[in-house]
Protein backbone atom coordinates (compact mmCIF):
# COMPACT_ATOMS: atom_id res chain seq x y z
CA UNK A 1 0.00 0.00 0.00
CA UNK A 2 2.63 2.21 0.77
CA UNK A 3 4.72 1.65 -2.40
CA UNK A 4 1.70 2.19 -4.07
CA UNK A 5 0.66 5.21 -2.80
CA UNK A 6 4.00 6.51 -2.48
CA UNK A 7 4.78 7.06 0.94
CA UNK A 8 8.14 6.14 3.22
CA UNK A 9 7.61 4.26 6.17
CA UNK A 10 10.00 4.02 9.00
CA UNK A 11 9.34 0.43 11.10
CA UNK A 12 11.34 0.91 14.43
CA UNK A 13 12.45 -1.97 15.49
CA UNK A 14 10.71 -3.65 18.68
CA UNK A 15 12.14 -5.58 21.54
CA UNK A 16 11.17 -9.31 22.21
CA UNK A 17 9.42 -7.78 24.97
CA UNK A 18 9.81 -10.73 27.88
CA UNK A 19 7.51 -11.50 31.09
CA UNK A 20 10.04 -9.12 33.71
CA UNK A 21 8.71 -6.46 31.29
CA UNK A 22 4.99 -7.56 31.54
CA UNK A 23 5.39 -7.95 35.37
CA UNK A 24 7.09 -4.28 35.77
CA UNK A 25 4.78 -2.49 33.49
CA UNK A 26 1.97 -4.04 35.86
CA UNK A 27 3.67 -2.65 39.27
CA UNK A 28 1.18 -0.29 40.93
CA UNK A 29 -1.32 -0.71 38.44
CA UNK A 30 -4.58 -2.75 38.28
CA UNK A 31 -3.56 -6.48 37.90
CA UNK A 32 -6.67 -7.34 35.59
CA UNK A 33 -5.04 -5.42 32.45
CA UNK A 34 -4.50 -7.99 29.90
CA UNK A 35 -1.38 -9.23 28.11
CA UNK A 36 -2.05 -8.05 25.00
CA UNK A 37 -2.66 -4.49 26.08
CA UNK A 38 0.70 -4.48 27.52
CA UNK A 39 2.08 -5.65 24.55
CA UNK A 40 0.50 -2.75 22.33
CA UNK A 41 1.26 0.09 25.45
CA UNK A 42 5.07 -0.98 25.00
CA UNK A 43 5.37 -0.71 21.11
CA UNK A 44 3.38 2.67 21.10
CA UNK A 45 5.63 3.93 23.80
CA UNK A 46 9.23 2.05 21.88
CA UNK A 47 7.82 3.78 18.87
CA UNK A 48 7.40 6.92 20.43
CA UNK A 49 10.44 6.80 22.02
CA UNK A 50 12.13 6.14 18.32
CA UNK A 51 10.73 9.47 17.43
CA UNK A 52 12.11 11.56 20.55
CA UNK A 53 15.99 10.17 19.35
CA UNK A 54 15.52 10.80 15.44
CA UNK A 55 15.53 14.33 16.21
CA UNK A 56 12.49 14.71 13.69
CA UNK A 57 9.43 17.45 14.85
CA UNK A 58 7.23 15.68 14.33
CA UNK A 59 5.86 12.11 13.67
CA UNK A 60 2.65 10.03 12.35
CA UNK A 61 2.38 6.92 14.44
CA UNK A 62 0.62 4.01 12.21
CA UNK A 63 -0.51 0.72 13.92
CA UNK A 64 0.79 -2.16 11.52
CA UNK A 65 -2.72 -3.50 10.80
CA UNK A 66 -4.14 0.12 8.83
CA UNK A 67 -5.48 0.22 5.44
CA UNK A 68 -6.23 3.40 3.49
CA UNK A 69 -7.36 4.88 0.00
CA UNK A 70 -5.41 4.91 -3.03
CA UNK A 71 -5.86 8.93 -3.11
CA UNK A 72 -4.64 9.23 0.61
CA UNK A 73 -1.48 11.19 -0.85
CA UNK A 74 -2.62 12.65 -3.48
CA UNK A 75 -5.86 13.67 -2.11
CA UNK A 76 -6.67 13.29 0.80
CA UNK A 77 -3.35 14.69 2.80
CA UNK A 78 -3.48 17.85 0.75
CA UNK A 79 -7.32 18.35 1.61
CA UNK A 80 -7.10 17.76 5.38
CA UNK A 81 -3.64 19.39 5.88
CA UNK A 82 -5.05 22.79 4.53
CA UNK A 83 -8.11 22.36 6.82
CA UNK A 84 -5.55 21.90 9.87
CA UNK A 85 -3.73 25.04 8.64
CA UNK A 86 -6.73 26.96 8.43
CA UNK A 87 -7.11 26.06 12.44
CA UNK A 88 -3.74 25.87 13.48
CA UNK A 89 -1.96 28.37 12.24
CA UNK A 90 -1.67 31.55 14.70
CA UNK A 91 0.35 33.85 12.60
CA UNK A 92 -2.11 33.33 9.80
CA UNK A 93 0.83 33.14 6.83
CA UNK A 94 0.32 29.96 5.99
CA UNK A 95 -2.35 29.34 3.11
CA UNK A 96 -2.99 26.69 0.51
CA UNK A 97 -0.93 28.79 -2.14
CA UNK A 98 2.00 29.47 -0.07
CA UNK A 99 2.89 26.58 2.65
CA UNK A 100 5.68 26.46 4.84
CA UNK A 101 6.65 22.96 4.58
CA UNK A 102 7.94 23.11 8.35
CA UNK A 103 4.24 23.53 8.75
CA UNK A 104 2.69 21.98 7.10
CA UNK A 105 0.18 20.74 9.32
CA UNK A 106 -0.69 24.41 11.15
CA UNK A 107 2.05 25.77 13.58
CA UNK A 108 3.46 22.62 15.84
CA UNK A 109 3.04 24.98 18.70
CA UNK A 110 -0.67 25.34 18.19
CA UNK A 111 -1.28 21.33 18.67
CA UNK A 112 -0.22 18.55 20.64
CA UNK A 113 -2.13 15.38 18.68
CA UNK A 114 -4.20 14.98 15.32
CA UNK A 115 -6.49 12.09 14.98
CA UNK A 116 -5.55 10.70 11.28
CA UNK A 117 -6.92 7.13 12.56
CA UNK A 118 -9.39 6.38 14.64
CA UNK A 119 -12.59 4.11 15.30
CA UNK A 120 -14.85 7.09 16.11
CA UNK A 121 -14.73 10.50 17.34
CA UNK A 122 -18.53 10.56 18.12
CA UNK A 123 -18.46 13.14 21.06
CA UNK A 124 -19.74 10.98 23.92
CA UNK A 125 -18.82 7.13 25.18
CA UNK A 126 -20.36 4.71 22.22
CA UNK A 127 -22.22 2.53 24.84
CA UNK A 128 -24.45 5.74 25.32
CA UNK A 129 -25.56 5.84 22.13
CA UNK A 130 -24.66 7.09 18.68
CA UNK A 131 -27.15 9.57 16.62
CA UNK A 132 -30.41 11.50 17.25
CA UNK A 133 -31.39 12.13 20.66
CA UNK A 134 -27.52 11.20 21.79
CA UNK A 135 -25.43 13.69 19.96
CA UNK A 136 -26.64 17.45 18.83
CA UNK A 137 -25.78 19.88 15.68
CA UNK A 138 -24.69 21.80 18.50
CA UNK A 139 -21.96 19.69 19.80
CA UNK A 140 -20.02 20.36 16.82
CA UNK A 141 -20.68 23.85 15.94
CA UNK A 142 -20.31 25.07 19.44
CA UNK A 143 -16.42 23.98 19.25
CA UNK A 144 -13.87 24.90 16.98
CA UNK A 145 -13.91 23.02 13.48
CA UNK A 146 -13.46 23.08 9.71
CA UNK A 147 -15.78 21.67 7.42
CA UNK A 148 -14.41 20.76 3.46
CA UNK A 149 -15.53 18.40 0.97
CA UNK A 150 -13.52 15.60 0.49
CA UNK A 151 -14.66 13.36 -3.08
CA UNK A 152 -13.11 10.31 -1.77
CA UNK A 153 -14.91 9.48 1.36
CA UNK A 154 -17.60 7.24 0.36
CA UNK A 155 -21.31 8.19 0.21
CA UNK A 156 -23.23 8.56 3.41
CA UNK A 157 -24.99 5.49 2.84
CA UNK A 158 -21.42 3.79 2.75
CA UNK A 159 -19.85 5.06 5.51
CA UNK A 160 -19.89 3.42 8.86
CA UNK A 161 -23.17 3.44 10.48
CA UNK A 162 -22.40 5.39 13.83
CA UNK A 163 -20.16 7.87 11.39
CA UNK A 164 -23.35 8.35 9.14
CA UNK A 165 -26.00 8.86 12.13
CA UNK A 166 -23.59 11.07 13.92
CA UNK A 167 -22.81 12.99 10.09
CA UNK A 168 -27.08 12.92 10.15
CA UNK A 169 -27.10 15.17 13.05
CA UNK A 170 -24.51 17.70 12.44
CA UNK A 171 -26.20 18.06 8.61
CA UNK A 172 -22.55 17.40 7.12
CA UNK A 173 -22.93 17.66 3.27
CA UNK A 174 -22.57 14.20 1.51
CA UNK A 175 -18.25 13.90 1.17
CA UNK A 176 -17.88 16.43 3.71
CA UNK A 177 -15.12 16.07 6.43
CA UNK A 178 -15.14 17.91 9.56
CA UNK A 179 -11.46 19.03 11.32
CA UNK A 180 -12.54 19.92 14.82
CA UNK A 181 -11.02 19.44 18.67
CA UNK A 182 -11.10 16.01 19.50
CA UNK A 183 -14.06 15.31 22.30
CA UNK A 184 -14.02 11.32 22.43
CA UNK A 185 -11.94 9.62 20.12
CA UNK A 186 -11.89 5.90 19.92
CA UNK A 187 -8.64 4.05 18.49
CA UNK A 188 -4.97 5.02 17.64
CA UNK A 189 -4.69 3.37 14.03
CA UNK A 190 -2.92 6.61 12.98
CA UNK A 191 -2.35 9.61 15.01
CA UNK A 192 0.77 12.42 14.45
CA UNK A 193 2.18 13.95 17.79
CA UNK A 194 4.67 16.91 18.21
CA UNK A 195 7.99 16.42 20.14
CA UNK A 196 6.71 17.93 23.34
CA UNK A 197 3.83 15.40 23.15
CA UNK A 198 5.58 12.57 22.53
CA UNK A 199 7.82 13.63 25.26
CA UNK A 200 4.63 14.68 27.75
CA UNK A 201 3.15 10.87 27.31
CA UNK A 202 6.19 8.96 27.32
CA UNK A 203 7.24 10.65 30.66
CA UNK A 204 3.65 11.89 32.20
CA UNK A 205 0.57 10.84 30.41
CA UNK A 206 1.49 7.52 29.38
CA UNK A 207 4.16 6.24 30.88
CA UNK A 208 5.32 2.52 30.89
CA UNK A 209 6.36 3.04 34.28
CA UNK A 210 3.71 3.60 36.68
CA UNK A 211 4.50 7.11 38.47
CA UNK A 212 2.06 8.57 41.15
CA UNK A 213 1.35 11.51 39.29
CA UNK A 214 0.43 9.96 36.36
CA UNK A 215 -3.25 10.77 34.46
CA UNK A 216 -2.95 7.08 32.91
CA UNK A 217 -4.31 5.26 36.47
CA UNK A 218 -7.10 3.48 35.85
CA UNK A 219 -6.41 2.88 32.43
CA UNK A 220 -7.02 -0.54 30.54
CA UNK A 221 -5.21 0.49 27.15
CA UNK A 222 -3.27 3.06 26.02
CA UNK A 223 -5.61 4.27 23.43
CA UNK A 224 -7.69 4.84 26.53
CA UNK A 225 -4.69 6.95 28.20
CA UNK A 226 -4.32 9.09 25.04
CA UNK A 227 -8.20 9.38 25.18
CA UNK A 228 -8.40 10.73 28.34
CA UNK A 229 -5.01 13.09 27.96
CA UNK A 230 -7.19 14.80 25.25
CA UNK A 231 -10.16 15.43 27.15
CA UNK A 232 -7.57 16.37 29.80
CA UNK A 233 -6.55 19.04 27.55
CA UNK A 234 -9.52 19.85 25.88
CA UNK A 235 -9.97 22.88 28.25
CA UNK A 236 -6.59 24.79 26.57
CA UNK A 237 -7.11 26.65 23.82
CA UNK A 238 -5.63 25.43 20.67
CA UNK A 239 -3.65 27.56 19.64
CA UNK A 240 -2.59 28.68 22.49
CA UNK A 241 -2.66 32.52 23.51
CA UNK A 242 0.17 33.86 26.16
CA UNK A 243 -2.25 34.40 28.98
CA UNK A 244 -3.59 30.61 28.47
CA UNK A 245 -6.24 30.46 30.90
CA UNK A 246 -5.70 26.50 31.29
CA UNK A 247 -1.97 26.20 31.70
CA UNK A 248 -0.15 23.11 33.12
CA UNK A 249 -0.52 23.01 36.78
CA UNK A 250 3.16 22.65 37.94
CA UNK A 251 5.01 26.19 36.64
CA UNK A 252 8.18 24.27 36.02
CA UNK A 253 6.74 22.76 33.17
CA UNK A 254 4.57 25.37 31.32
CA UNK A 255 7.61 26.29 28.98
CA UNK A 256 7.56 22.19 27.87
CA UNK A 257 3.77 21.71 27.97
CA UNK A 258 1.06 23.87 27.04
CA UNK A 259 -1.86 21.61 28.34
CA UNK A 260 -2.04 19.56 31.68
CA UNK A 261 -3.36 16.82 28.50
CA UNK A 262 -2.96 17.32 25.26
CA UNK A 263 -4.00 19.77 22.77
CA UNK A 264 -6.05 17.14 20.63
CA UNK A 265 -7.59 17.13 16.99
CA UNK A 266 -9.67 15.05 14.89
CA UNK A 267 -10.15 14.39 11.11
CA UNK A 268 -13.47 13.08 10.77
CA UNK A 269 -13.89 10.80 9.04
CA UNK A 270 -10.95 9.15 9.82
CA UNK A 271 -8.35 8.39 6.57
CA UNK A 272 -6.60 5.80 8.51
CA UNK A 273 -8.50 2.63 9.69
CA UNK A 274 -7.96 -0.80 10.95
CA UNK A 275 -7.95 -3.77 8.41
CA UNK A 276 -11.04 -6.36 9.41
CA UNK A 277 -9.37 -9.90 10.63
CA UNK A 278 -7.58 -11.50 13.28
CA UNK A 279 -5.50 -9.31 15.51
CA UNK A 280 -1.96 -10.65 17.59
CA UNK A 281 -3.14 -9.23 20.80
CA UNK A 282 -6.25 -11.90 20.44
CA UNK A 283 -3.37 -14.50 19.48
CA UNK A 284 -1.97 -13.74 22.61
CA UNK A 285 -4.53 -13.88 24.53
CA UNK A 286 -6.13 -16.80 23.37
CA UNK A 287 -2.83 -18.17 24.52
CA UNK A 288 -3.55 -17.18 28.04
CA UNK A 289 -7.03 -18.87 27.70
CA UNK A 290 -8.39 -15.20 27.69
CA UNK A 291 -11.01 -14.46 24.98
CA UNK A 292 -10.68 -11.29 22.73
CA UNK A 293 -13.94 -10.65 20.71
CA UNK A 294 -14.56 -7.83 18.12
CA UNK A 295 -14.80 -4.66 19.60
CA UNK A 296 -18.63 -2.88 19.90
CA UNK A 297 -17.64 -0.29 16.78
CA UNK A 298 -16.35 -3.06 14.51
CA UNK A 299 -19.27 -5.27 15.22
CA UNK A 300 -21.68 -3.04 13.90
CA UNK A 301 -20.19 -2.20 11.25
CA UNK A 302 -19.12 -6.00 10.17
CA UNK A 303 -21.36 -7.02 8.02
CA UNK A 304 -21.68 -3.42 6.05
CA UNK A 305 -17.83 -4.41 5.51
CA UNK A 306 -18.56 -7.71 4.27
CA UNK A 307 -20.81 -6.03 1.33
CA UNK A 308 -18.72 -3.55 0.30
CA UNK A 309 -15.49 -5.37 0.59
CA UNK A 310 -13.56 -2.84 1.76
CA UNK A 311 -12.77 -1.79 5.49
CA UNK A 312 -15.05 0.75 7.51
CA UNK A 313 -14.50 4.59 5.87
CA UNK A 314 -12.56 3.44 3.39
CA UNK A 315 -13.77 4.47 -0.66
CA UNK A 316 -10.89 1.94 -2.39
CA UNK A 317 -8.70 0.33 -0.04
CA UNK A 318 -5.93 -2.33 0.22
CA UNK A 319 -7.70 -5.14 1.98
CA UNK A 320 -8.72 -6.86 -0.09
CA UNK A 321 -5.61 -7.60 -2.17
CA UNK A 322 -6.26 -6.49 -5.23
CA UNK A 323 -3.14 -4.10 -5.81
CA UNK A 324 -0.84 -6.40 -4.95
CA UNK A 325 2.15 -6.93 -6.47
CA UNK A 326 5.68 -9.29 -6.38
CA UNK A 327 8.90 -7.67 -4.55
CA UNK A 328 10.22 -8.09 -8.25
CA UNK A 329 7.87 -7.15 -10.57
CA UNK A 330 8.94 -3.54 -11.00
CA UNK A 331 6.58 -3.34 -14.16
CA UNK A 332 3.63 -4.13 -12.12
CA UNK A 333 4.55 -1.52 -9.45
CA UNK A 334 5.00 1.20 -12.02
CA UNK A 335 1.77 0.91 -13.68
CA UNK A 336 0.03 0.93 -10.11
CA UNK A 337 1.87 3.72 -9.01
CA UNK A 338 0.94 5.54 -11.99
CA UNK A 339 -3.07 4.40 -12.48
CA UNK A 340 -3.46 3.72 -8.81
CA UNK A 341 -1.45 6.02 -6.79
CA UNK A 342 -1.23 9.01 -8.90
CA UNK A 343 -4.21 9.18 -10.99
CA UNK A 344 -6.46 7.38 -8.46
CA UNK A 345 -8.69 5.22 -10.73
CA UNK A 346 -9.60 2.12 -8.11
CA UNK A 347 -9.51 -0.49 -10.89
CA UNK A 348 -11.65 -3.26 -8.99
CA UNK A 349 -14.22 -4.81 -10.40
CA UNK A 350 -17.32 -2.81 -11.19
CA UNK A 351 -15.96 0.41 -9.89
CA UNK A 352 -14.09 1.86 -12.78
Amino acid sequence: AANVTGIDLTIPSQPAWSEDDINKFREGRDSDITVGSIYAWLGHNNALQWFLKSGLETALILEDDVDWDIQLRSLQVPLAANAARSMLSPSRYLSRFKVDPTHYWGDTSAWDLLYLGHCGDYFTAVDHGVGRGHQYKENLTSIPHKLFKDPSLPARRDLHPYTAALFDVFELPEQTRAFHRSKFPLCTFGYAVTRAAAEHLVNDLAPIAKLKTSKSKGSHAYDVSILKACRNGFDTPSPTPENNPHPHPDPKLRHKYASPGLRCWTLNSEIFHHMPGGSMIAQVEAQKNHFVGIPPVDRVGAEQVVQRGETSNIGCGFWRGAFRFDDGDKKRLAYLQEEVGRKGRCLKEGRE
